[in-house]
Parts: structure tokens; C-alpha cells; sequence
């Protein structure tokens, strides 16, 4: 009997996960694809990204998986497989803060009961632009590239003086065994499609080392999320300059914001995504399940009290009734 890959997609905060994943999506043998989306706050952004979003695609909300119960992921699973028509791959969408390594032991000693699953095969995505910072601040990126079978590097067409054996060396000391592609080569063929369901995931940490486990993979205790759901049509202009004063006043403690705006001056809804003071270029998405008028945000913090996040985002949704 034919078993189902289980990929796991991680990668830090604004490193093109989602993006990755609606490539894949898009290939033939991807078809019959089910998702876990996992988000790191309470409404589900990135769920309304993902190409052929429907309702099953399950979303987990409130946190990252690995501080989950661990349950939340297996049921999810077990769901999927109870459909009539069993799904060719699942893939689960890490959250950015999120540490693999507990996500993945419980994926390997659950597909081991499930005869259907294959082991689990881990996928990175690194910023090519920011990735040495990411490496110095946050240890999640690195237990993330230190994880993988795959490393996917973003974002290299417009990273500055990109050397890619540098990007290599630098990633081979964390990590000397995993397979490294750029994405602005990727074609999301069935042969690479097939490659990524083919590894499979061995235990980093040592049977019964209760304080490794319990020190080092929680991964999002200085994270402060604060997200909010709200309906109007914003000014374009007044809404660029909200990004401007919220980006000047807090600086690199707010990693990200994205969320999902209606505008006046564009018929369809569009995305908002800002990494650290990079502030990408907004897009129309065509997707009916968003409600008209309905505008999401999310903003993760870094060390930045949840109190200023809360305000900058109330600023915003008040401009929404003006």
C-alpha cells in the first residue's frame, strides 16, 4: 500500500513560507493536497492566502504548534484521513516562531502508528536578506535551518551583494546534510515535488533528555502578538502613511505585520506585509472567502510591549470608520 507523504513547511517570520506554498500547490501530483495552517495569533492571515483555500484546510489557531497540545496536530491529521477521499500529501504550515523539533518527534512516532503516513520531511525557507541578524537575535531560525531536509533561500533576486557558497557556508554550520535550492529556481515539478515527500526525520534529541527538550524548543515566550478583525474601507494614502509613522516609532521590534485590507481605490481585497522596515508592494487576491469589507492584521513584537502594538492597530481600524 502507497503511504501519503507529511511535509512539515517551517521557516522564521516572513521568510515566504506561504508563497512556497502556493508554488507547490501548483503542481500536478499536488493535487488532493491537505494543509495544517498554523498561525501565531488568534485570526488566521495566511489561511487566506493559500491557493484553494476551503474547508479542508484546517487552521490552528492561538499559538505556535509546538506550545499546542500536542493532540491538536494529530487530530488534524486524523481528520484529513478520515475523509472519503484520502489526500495525496499533507503539509503542515508552521507558524514563524515556532521550533520543529517537537513538532516533528510527535509527527514521527504518530506516523509510525498510522501505516498510511511516511515519516515526516522538514522544509525551510530562509530569508536571504536577513538571515545572519535572524541567526544572531533569535535562536527558533536557527533550530529551523538545523532541522531541515530542505532549505529553500527567498528573496536572493533582491538580496545585496548575495554570494550564494557564502549563504552556504554560513548554513552549513548549522546544518552540513541539508539540500539547499533557491526559490527563483524552483519549478514545481512532480519530480521535485516527489523528492521532498522522500526523506525521513530522526530524533535530534537523545531518549529521556527531559531538559533539553524542556529548555530550548518553547521558542516564543519574548513574542508578542496582537491581531484584530474589522470591517470599512480604508484610503490608500492614508493607510501608507500609518505604515510609515508605525514603522518609524518602533523599528525592528515589530518583526511583522500582514493582514488582508480593503481599500476604496481597488476593487479587490490586498495584502499587507511588512518584515522588520521592509515594506513589499501590495497585491489584489481574488478569494471568495473573504467577507467584503472584512480587514484582518496581524502584528508579531519582539521585546515591545503588547499595549503600543494594540494602539498602532486600533489607529488603523478607527481610519476604517472615517
Amino acid at each position: 500500500m502507497s503511504t501519503i507523504p507529511l511535509l512539515l513547511l517551517t521557516g522564521f517570520l516572513g521568510s515566504g513560507k506561504t508563497t512556497l506554498l502556493n508554488k507547490l500547490l501548483r503542481a500536478e501530483n499536488m493535487q488532493g493536497t491537505a494543509v495544517l495552517v498554523n498561525e501565531l495569533g488568534q485570526i488566521g492571515i495566511d489561511h487566506d492566502l493559500v491557493v484553494g483555500a476551503s474547508d479542508d484546510i484546517l487552521l490552528l489557531d492561538g499559538g505556535c504548534l509546538c506550545c499546542r497540545p500536542q493532540g491538536s496536530i494529530t487530530e488534524g491529521i486524523s481528520r484529513f484521513l478520515q475523509l472519503d477521499s484520502l489526500p495525496n500529501t499533507i503539509v503542515i504550515e508552521t507558524s514563524g516562531a515556532a521550533n520543529p523539533y517537537p513538532i516533528m518527534e510527535n509527527l514521527s512516532q504518530y506516523s509510525h502508528k498510522i501505516a498510511k503516513l511516511r515519516d515526516p520531511s522538514v522544509i525551510t525557507t530562509l530569508d536571504s536578506t536577513t538571515y545572519l541578524k535572524t541567526f544572531s537575535q533569535f535562536p527558533e531560525s536557527r533550530f529551523q535551518v538545523s532541522a531541515s531536509d530542505f532549505i529553500i533561500l527567498t528573496k536572493t533576486d533582491i538580496a545585496p551583494n548575495y554570494c550564494r557558497d557564502a549563504v552556504e557556508e554560513d548554513i552549513r554550520r548549522i546544518n552540513p546534510r541539508a539540500i539547499i535550492l533557491d526559490n527563483c529556481e524552483i519549478n514545481a515539478t512532480n519530480e521535485f515535488v516527489e523528492k521532498l515527500g522522500s526523506s525521513s526525520f530522526e530524533p535530534p534529541l537523545k531518549t529521556g533528555d527531559k531538559s533539553q527538550a524542556e529548555t530550548e524548543v518553547h521558542g516564543e515566550k519574548d513574542f508578542q502578538t496582537v491581531d484584530k478583525q474589522f470591517y470599512g474601507y480604508l484610503n490608500a494614502e492614508k493607510v501608507q502613511d500609518w505604515i510609515d509613522k508605525t514603522l518609524f516609532e518602533y523599528g525592528s521590534n515589530l518583526l511583522r505585520v500582514k493582514g488582508i485590507l480593503h481599500l476604496k481605490e481597488f476593487q479587490n481585497p490586498v495584502t499587507l506585509q511588512c518584515v522588520r522596515d521592509h515594506v513589499f508592494p501590495i497585491t489584489e487576491i481574488e478569494n471568495q472567502l473573504i467577507k467584503p469589507g472584512c480587514n484582518t492584521i496581524t502584528a508579531i513584537g519582539w521585546n515591545m510591549h503588547r499595549g503600543l502594538i494594540s494602539e498602532a492597530i486600533n489607529d488603523l481600524s478607527i481610519m476604517a470608520h472615517g
